[in-house]
This record gives C-alpha cells, sequence and structure tokens, in this order.
C-alpha cells in the first residue's frame, strides 16, 4: 500500500522545518489537496510567526511504514501547468 503526501518544502538553509499538509493513500485526493493549497496559499505557509514562502510544493509517494525510503518527489510544477 502507498502513501501519497502533500509537502511544503522550504528553501534549503531554512531553520524550519518542511510542512506536510495533506496525506492519503488515494492519489487523486492528495493532488486535489494540493492545488486547492497552491490556488489558496500560492507558494506560502503561514505558522506562529507569520507569513513565508516556500520553495516547492512537493507530492511524496512513499510506503506508510517507519524507515521505508522516499519512491518519488514530483514538485507541483511538473504536475500542474498553471
Amino acid at each position: 500500500m502507498v502513501e501519497y503526501s502533500v509537502i511544503l518544502k522550504r528553501y534549503k538553509g531554512s531553520t524550519r522545518p518542511d510542512v506536510c499538509v495533506f496525506r492519503d493513500e488515494d492519489r487523486d485526493k492528495a493532488l486535489k489537496e494540493m492545488r486547492k493549497y497552491c490556488q489558496r496559499n500560492g507558494f506560502s505557509v503561514h505558522d506562529k510567526d507569520g507569513w513565508f514562502t516556500i520553495a516547492d510544493i512537493v507530492l511524496v509517494e512513499k510506503e506508510p511504514i517507519a524507515g521505508t525510503p522516499v519512491i518519488s518527489e514530483t514538485p507541483y510544477r511538473k504536475l500542474f501547468k498553471d
């Protein structure tokens, strides 16, 4: 079984962690949430210290078992041609 996560990737060198905004076993649901997030927030994230620009929104495909390697990471721009 594979799990899909929508991850907000920070810029290299950032001290803040990446953020997972959605996780599900259904790829289509993950893609819908990914697109919806981008349409609402663009390439930014809000946390306790305010709004921050992010480097990318990424769809991560992985087995839901701790320690298993990531199967694939696909950036938003490769999935959607806005």
